[in-house]
């Protein structure tokens, strides 16, 4: 079945498979069914309504709303609704319970949600303890010692980075797993000591590595699996690699630059494999590991049975889901949900053990739930008010006739309303819009103060060698932009211990520099070069790279 998308206008199909979860997931009260219509909006553009909704990098310094002691959060202080800080929040100071209100059915479910929801206090940060002096992170847990590292978990001694998890010693990655003392790395697994580093998995002790497997004191090398001293994929002995790595001055900002140009030179036109992942089966989209019928799904681990998803690891049978995951189950049109979760509709920041929740908010191990706010173990309300189970049953299936008479049901919360403005949010990361494009759109927008450094610019030295304790209290400017960053002592010894040069960006530009060598989550119908199988990939087709199947790849690189 195709649709035409109501936002892009671009045509879409609807599978069996699909309207099969729709009648999975609809919600029965009285042995009576609510189907959810299908959607009215494509998949790509389903992923930007949630994800307009996930705030990571932004960070503020406000007041709380409950003590008004100073604290770090998410939220700007322009915000409508209140702001407590994470411990605060989770205290008895405070009640949900007092927002309840009755559902009026002369007026649209979502005014009245809006509303609800611009009076309940919302969590500072998402923070799940324990988090050991890491205030400085959002979107994570189990940290000790981080410092602006975001969707980051189980990991010490981390800084400046995304989607870093169970890693040590790491500095400026993004989407890393299992790795210690790793630098401006993207995309790999359990390595160790590397440095400028894509797509490589258990690897030690390189410099310049893209999709390599099992590789040792190697530089400037791709698609190499098991292989130890290795200079741009030429082999060489141990005494002339070290020979080499000696002649190297790799805490020259300039010499690093040369190398890595070099380096983008020579891995032009390089063979990739359509889909980066491994141990999957009946599976597309991209970064995919462990999964099994995972349909144009990104970054998706030990998953089954999910289509449209991104970021998630141990969910299945789900749809339209994005981040965490954590043993959740039939979960549609949902984000930053996880833990023990299942039968979950349109929501958005739900945790632990949650069920058979519809259009909730920031709501923590509760079930039978509709259109609540900021709930913690509570059962059968409706806009925060309390109904007995009866009451609720009969009540639900009648907010939901008024929705679909709006043409509310089946749709995720509108991009307008969002706790945060489009230019604060991964959405603006997946597709970027000008500040005009986002205000035309009826969008928030959120105006960044001028940071421009007016001052003197600070000259850093080109060599690490040469550099002092004293930077950590210098304004630095970006070369790029003239944007003010500083180092913090912590990094600066990083630097000094692992003989890295001092940036010359700002931490944002370094994370947008790394995000542009992740592909964006859009597949593109191509033909394998060696064999010309029709392949879909994210590579798009102006790409230099030469796409290979999964088949063709293996037998050609391994």
């Amino acid at each position: 079945m195709k649709k035409n998308c109501l936002q892009c206008h671009a045509s879409f199909e609807i599978f069996p498979e699909d309207l099969k979860f729709y009648d999975t997931v609809s919600p029965v009260f009285g042995g009576v069914k609510y189907p959810i219509p299908e959607p009215t909006l494509c998949a790509l553009c389903r992923m930007q309504r949630r994800l307009s909704y996930r705030n990571e990098r932004f960070l503020y310094h406000r007041k709380s709303d409950l003590s008004g002691k100073q604290m770090i959060s998410s939220f700007s202080s322009d915000k409508p609704f209140p702001v407590y800080d994470v411990d605060e929040w989770w205290s008895e100071e405070w009640d949900a319970l007092k927002f309840g209100r009755e559902f009026d059915f002369s007026r649209p479910f979502f005014e009245q949600f809006f509303e609800l929801r611009n009076l309940v206090p919302r969590l500072a940060r998402q923070h799940q303890k324990p988090m050991e002096n890491s205030d400085y992170c959002n979107c994570a847990s189990h940290n000790k010692n981080c410092y602006l590292v975001f969707s980051t978990n189980y990991c010490e001694d981390c800084y400046y980075g995304s989607w870093v998890n169970k890693s040590k010693n790491c500095l400026d990655n993004t989407n890393i797993l299992d790795c210690e003392l790793c630098y401006e790395c993207v995309g790999c697994w359990n390595c160790y000591n590397l440095r400028y580093c894509q797509d490589s998995t258990n690897c030690r002790d390189s410099f310049f590595l893209r999709g390599c497997s099992g590789c040792s004191d190697c530089f400037g090398c791709f698609n190499l699996v098991q292989k130890q001293y290795c200079v741009f994929n030429e082999q060489k002995t141990k005494e002339e690699y070290e020979a080499f790595l000696k002649n190297i001055d790799r805490g020259s900002f300039s010499e690093m630059s040369a190398w890595k140009e070099k380096f983008e030179k020579f891995s032009e036109g390089l063979i990739v494999k359509a889909v980066q992942g491994v141990h999957n089966e009946s599976s597309s989209g991209n970064y995919l590991q462990n999964c099994k019928d995972a349909f144009l799904s990104f970054e998706c681990d030990n998953c089954e049975n999910v289509r449209y998803c991104m970021c998630l690891d141990s969910a299945k049978n789900s749809m339209d889901y994005s981040y965490w995951g954590g043993n959740s189950e039939w979960m549609y049109e949902c984000q930053a949900c996880g833990y023990d979760l299942q039968m979950l509709r349109f929501c958005n920041l739900c945790w632990s053990n949650c069920s058979d929740l519809l259009y909730c908010d920031h709501c923590f191990s509760s079930r039978n739930c509709f259109g609540c706010v900021g709930l913690k173990k509570q059962e059968y309300y409706i806009l925060n008010k309390q109904y007995t189970k009866e009451e609720y049953e009969k009540l639900v299936p009648k907010i939901i006739s008024h929705m679909k008479s709006t043409g509310e049901f089946g749709e995720f919360f509108p991009i307008a309303q969002s706790i945060y403005a489009y230019n604060e949010t991964l959405a603006n990361e997946q597709i970027p819009l000008s500040r005009e494009e986002i205000l035309a759109r009826g969008w928030q927008w959120h105006e960044e103060e001028n940071t421009q450094y007016v001052g003197a610019p600070f000259l850093i030295p080109d060599r690490i060698y040469d550099v002092t304790p004293e930077i950590s209290k210098q304004v630095l400017q970006s070369s790029l932009s003239g944007k003010p960053y500083k180092i913090i002592p912590q990094e600066f010894q990083f630097y000094k211990e692992q003989d890295i040069p001092i940036p010359r960006l700002t931490p944002d530009e370094r994370h947008f520099e790394r995000l542009s060598k992740r592909n964006k989550r859009v597949l593109y119908d191509r033909a394998c070069a060696k064999c010309a199988r029709a392949v879909k990939t994210t590579y798009a087709p102006e790409r230099k790279e030469v796409i290979y199947c999964g088949e063709c790849f293996v037998k050609t690189v391994y």
